[in-house]
């Protein structure tokens, strides 16, 4: 009786340890693995038809989910850095319209909304400010930081701030999941600044995270990393003070608001997978926005 007492007992410890098993690679297993069945669910009887002898019964074998590979320090983004829309942008003012040199300033907004499902801990930032010269292919202005007056405003009121040749390096911003922010520029064209058309595009980006640390990543690549990512871009013009030139003259300008698509270059290190990878700040951010706003207005040249 004591031993049959035992063989159950052991028995209900070797059940125990199996459903234990059993939950946790469930748990484990990444985007794309078919949920358990729930507990309580009816399971389907027998099947009462009987089989020919000498036949096997057909089984039906649900297809396995792989989950996204586990990154460790040696293989982290080795499979690219993908960007992702789900950082999103709303911006008005600028583009469209003249800047009367020596003239009031106009404003540009852009709002940021953070629907990546995860908190964002930085996010690199800036504005990229050219001439047509620059995003044409033509002759390059001899640029000049005096063509353009500036001012920043991140929440705490307006406050001067500086471009570094043709870019405007903005204080990096967190922004939780589900949270927006608002950053304004005030753009002046000085008495310096050339007549013509301009191009602006203010970019915003994260850095990289590892594809298992967000629930919805760019791609299910095997050690690819997801960067969220968005940028405001369009066209202004500079007039002469006195001129013919008028906002309601300029054509309403190319806006943009996607970001742009494809894998990056692998980042590599030895930091934390629950961390995110630094990008290299907001000088390859800016560096980053003004070569993809002279590529894109090459494009459109190209087709036009």
């Amino acid at each position: 009786m004591r031993s049959s007492r035992l063989l159950a007992a052991s028995a209900l410890v070797a059940l125990a340890i199996s459903a234990t098993t059993g939950a946790a690679t469930a748990g484990a297993v990444g985007i794309g693995t078919a949920s358990p069945t729930p507990t309580g669910t009816a399971t389907t009887a027998p099947s009462a038809t009987a089989t020919a002898p000498g036949t096997t019964a057909p089984t039906s074998t649900a297809p396995t989910l792989k989950p996204i590979p586990k990154p460790t320090a040696d293989n982290r983004c080795h499979g690219g850095v993908y960007q992702s829309s789900l950082l999103k942008v709303t911006g008005t003012g600028l583009y469209g319209t003249t800047l009367v040199k020596g003239g009031p300033a106009t404003e540009i907004t852009m709002t940021w909304e953070n629907d990546s499902g995860v908190d964002l801990p930085v996010v690199h930032n800036s504005l990229y400010v050219t001439d047509e010269f620059d995003y044409d292919g033509g002759r390059p202005v001899e640029w000049s930081t005096g063509f353009f007056d500036v001012q920043l405003n991140t929440g705490d009121g307006w406050k001067p701030a500086q471009l570094n040749d043709r870019s405007l390096r903005v204080p990096d911003f967190k922004l939780a999941k589900g949270a927006k922010l608002t950053y304004k520029v005030r753009i002046a064209a000085t008495a310096k600044a050339p007549v013509g058309r301009y191009g602006a595009n203010y970019e915003a980006g994260s850095d990289a995270f590892d594809n298992d640390k967000v629930p919805t990543p760019a791609n299910n690549r095997p050690q690819a990393c997801t960067q969220f990512l968005a940028d405001h871009e369009g066209e202004f013009h500079v007039a002469e003070a006195g001129g013919t030139s008028s906002p309601a003259a300029v054509p309403a300008a190319a806006v943009s608001a996607s970001p742009s698509a494809g894998p990056h270059l692998a980042e590599t290190g030895a930091s934390s997978n629950t961390l995110p990878i630094a990008l290299g700040g907001a000088a390859v951010l800016a560096a980053g926005a003004g070569a993809l706003f002279v590529l894109r207005r090459r494009k459109a040249g190209a087709h036009g």
